[in-house]
C-alpha cells in the first residue's frame, strides 16, 4: 500500500512509526515530513499546500492519504484529493468548519442540543464591549478567535479590563482574519478530557469508534500554572473514568454530534476530537477538532492494537465495519520536552543530548545536522512510555527526566503529567467528585 502522510510534527512522527510497524507492508511518503520521519518514510520537497500535493498525487496515485494538521483540511485539500478518486483519511472542508470556525461549531451544538457553554458571537467592538460590561456569568470570560490561530486564539480573561483589551486586539487583527470574528463564552469548570472518535458518516451510513479518553496538560508549568501551550503532555486512559461515565459521553456528546453531522449532510471520513469538560452537570463540549490531537496521538498510538493502514483506509473509503477497535489494557503517557522561551519565543539550535532513555522518543520539532539532533521548534521531543498502569508509566517518564536521558540547555518539561489524576484515583474519587 502506498501511503502519503501530510504534516511534520510529533503527531505525524507517531503516526508514521505506527503506520510502518503494521503487518501491512506500506511504502510511506511524507509532505513535508521531518528529519526524524525521513528514517521511516520518503520525505517530499514540499509542504501541505494544495497544488503540490495534488500534482504529486495525480502522478503517483497513492492508495491512501492521511492528513495530520487541520489547515489542509479546512483549506479543502481532502476534497481535491477525493475528486481524483484517492482515498483520504481526513474530513471534507464543509465538515472541517467544525474546527475552522468556532461560530459554525457553536451553532452546530446549539442546533442539535449538544451540551456546551453559552456564547455570543461578535464582529464589532461596541457590541462585544456591551456584552462584556453586562457579563452575567462567572469569570474568567473566555474569548476565542473564530478561525484557526495555531492553537493560540483563546484567552481566559480574569477581569473586565483584560476582556475588553483582548477583544480589541482580536478585532484589530491580532490573528488576521481568524480573529475578525470573536466568540465570547461562559467558563466551564471541572475536569477536562480529550476524546477521539473515528467517524465514517455519509448519506447511507453512520459508523463510529471511540478511542480511549485522554487528558492533556495545556499549561506550561507544573501545577497547571503559566501560559497555555499546544500541550505539555498527556496520558490515557483516565483511571477513574467508569464505564457509566463513558456511556454518558457517548450518549450526550458523541451520538448527538454524529447524528447532527448526518442530518446536516456533513460527511465524516476521519477522526473527530471532542475537547470536553466534565462539569457539575455532566460532560459538555469545549470545542471540536477535526484531526488527531498532539500530544494525544503519541499516547493513542501506543495503545491502539490495530493494523493502522487498514483501519484508516476503511474510514477513508466508508467501509469501517466495526464500532470498536482493539486497545491494549495498558496506560500510555507522553511528556513534552520544550525549548527555552516556549511558547512565545522558543530558542532554537541547541544540541540535544540523547543517552539511553527507557521511553520511546517521538520527535516533534527537531532537526539533524553534523552535531546530531538539534532543537528546531517549540515542542521538540516527546518521551512516551507504556506500562500496566498510570503509576508505572509515570515512573518511567520521570526516571528518564531525572536522569537527564534527553536534555539540552534551557529545556522545559513538566514532571507532573498524570499526577493529579493518579492522586484522584488513589483517593477513590470518581469523575463526579471535585477536581481540585
Amino acid at each position: 500500500m502506498k501511503v502519503l502522510l501530510l504534516g511534520s510534527g510529533g503527531r505525524e512522527h507517531a503516526l508514521a512509526l505506527k503506520l510502518t510497524s503494521s503487518s501491512t507492508k506500506i511504502d510511506l511518503f511524507a509532505a513535508p515530513g521531518s528529519d526524524a520521519i525521513s528514517l521511516c518514510a520518503t520525505c517530499l520537497p514540499f509542504g501541505t499546500e494544495s497544488k503540490d500535493i495534488i500534482d504529486w498525487a495525480s502522478n503517483h496515485c497513492p492508495d491512501l492519504v492521511v492528513i495530520g494538521p487541520e489547515a489542509p483540511l479546512v483549506n479543502g485539500v481532502a476534497d481535491e484529493l477525493s475528486n481524483l478518486g484517492i482515498p483520504v483519511f481526513g474530513h471534507p472542508s464543509a465538515t472541517s468548519r467544525l474546527e475552522g470556525s468556532k461560530t459554525f461549531a457553536k451553532n452546530f451544538m446549539f442546533r442539535h442540543g449538544i451540551p456546551c457553554a453559552f456564547s455570543e458571537t461578535v464582529r464589532d467592538f461596541p457590541t462585544g464591549g456591551a456584552i462584556i460590561k453586562d457579563w452575567r456569568f462567572d469569570y474568567p470570560i473566555v474569548l476565542k478567535a473564530d478561525g484557526l490561530a495555531a492553537g493560540k486564539g483563546v484567552v481566559l480573561a480574569q477581569t473586565e479590563s483584560e476582556a475588553l483589551a483582548t477583544l480589541k486586539s482580536f478585532l484589530n487583527g491580532r490573528y488576521g482574519e481568524a480573529s475578525c470574528t470573536v466568540v465570547i463564552e461562559e467558563p466551564l469548570f471541572g475536569m477536562e478530557l480529550s476524546l477521539h472518535v473515528l467517524v465514517d458518516v455519509n448519506a447511507e451510513r453512520v459508523v463510529y469508534c471511540m478511542l480511549p479518553a485522554c487528558q492533556d496538560h495545556k499549561r506550561l508549568f507544573e501545577g497547571d500554572m503559566g501560559p497555555n501551550t499546544g500541550g505539555m503532555g498527556a496520558f490515557a486512559p483516565i483511571p477513574f473514568l467508569r464505564d457509566e461515565d463513558i456511556g454518558r459521553i457517548r450518549t450526550e456528546l458523541v451520538e448527538p454530534t454524529i447524528a447532527g453531522m448526518k442530518k446536516d449532510g456533513l460527511e465524516g471520513r476521519g477522526v473527530l476530537f471532542f475537547g470536553a469538560m466534565w462539569t457539575a452537570d455532566g460532560p459538555k463540549i469545549l470545542e471540536y477538532n477535526v484531526r488527531f490531537g498532539d500530544p494525544e496521538t503519541q499516547v493513542l498510538m501506543q495503545l491502539l492494537d490495530e493494523d493502522l493502514p487498514v483501519l484508516l483506509h476503511s474510514v477513508a473509503t466508508h467501509s469501517l465495519g466495526q464500532n470498536r477497535v482493539n486497545i491494549l489494557r495498558d496506560t500510555a503517557i507522553c511528556a513534552v520536552l520544550a525549548a527555552e522561551g516556549y511558547p512565545e519565543a522558543p530558542l532554537k539550535g541547541s544540541v540535544i543530548d540523547i543517552k539511553s532513555p527507557s521511553c520511546h522518543i517521538i520527535h516533534a520539532g527537531t532537526e539533524k545536522d553534523a552535531n546530531g539532533w538539534i532543537v528546531g521548534g517549540g515542542r521538540a521531543v516527546n518521551l512516551v512510555a507504556r506500562a500496566k498502569d498510570l503509576e508505572e508509566a509515570r515512573n518511567m517518564v520521570c526516571s528518564d527526566i531525572e536522569e537527564k536521558q534527553v536534555v539540552w540547555p534551557g529545556m522545559q518539561v513538566r514532571r507532573d503529567i498524570g499526577l493529579k489524576a493518579l492522586n484522584h484515583a488513589r483517593a477513590n474519587k470518581t469523575v463526579a467528585d471535585g477536581w481540585e
